[in-house]
């Protein structure tokens, strides 16, 4: 690897934690790291999302910052946020968006394109669409993510087994 890629690299982890630490210093934000989700804790889970939502962006020119802050808010949800009454794991999965948005709308402010994210990221589960590109990257973002945690914490796959598992299937 070049000078010139480890400084970009160095950057962009820069400008990335620039942006995390405003949500960090949150402390419902930090509470994300307690509650389980897809087999890790769901801090884990939005810090891969918006990662990777980070780096699509920023490297196709896209609003990154819009889109890696919407994307730290996708899932901002605490135990206490979920009404008792909300039972059936269908009816979370559409409704936990707009829990989201609320929390969001508490602690930040957010813009059209955050709010656009939050609400549209479990697309096409929920039917409201994503009208950003950036709200787009998310929401394939957060499928990648949840598809590789399903496995890993889940199933408990390691890369050496998913590594054996293909070259067997392939061969």
């Amino acid at each position: 690897m070049g000078i010139k890629t480890r400084s970009i690299m160095n950057i962009n982890k820069s400008i990335y934690y620039d942006i995390y630490s405003e949500f960090y210093n949150v402390n419902k934000f930090r509470e994300l790291k307690s509650i389980m989700h897809h087999g890790d804790n769901r801090l884990n889970h939005i810090n891969r999302v918006a990662k990777l939502s980070f780096m699509i962006s920023k490297r196709l020119g896209y609003d990154y910052i819009s889109c890696t802050r919407g994307a730290m808010m996708h899932d901002f949800f605490t135990k206490t946020d979920i009404s008792k009454e909300e039972t059936k794991y269908k009816n979370f999965l559409k409704e936990h968006p707009n829990i989201a948005l609320n929390n969001a709308n508490k602690y930040f402010d957010i813009n059209e394109i955050e709010e656009d994210i939050i609400v549209t990221h479990m697309f096409p589960i929920t039917h409201e669409k994503p009208k950003y590109a950036e709200s787009k990257i998310v929401c394939i973002s957060d499928k990648l993510v949840s598809f590789y945690e399903f496995f890993r914490y889940e199933l408990g796959f390691t890369y050496v087994f998913a590594y054996i598992f293909l070259v067997r299937t392939l061969v």
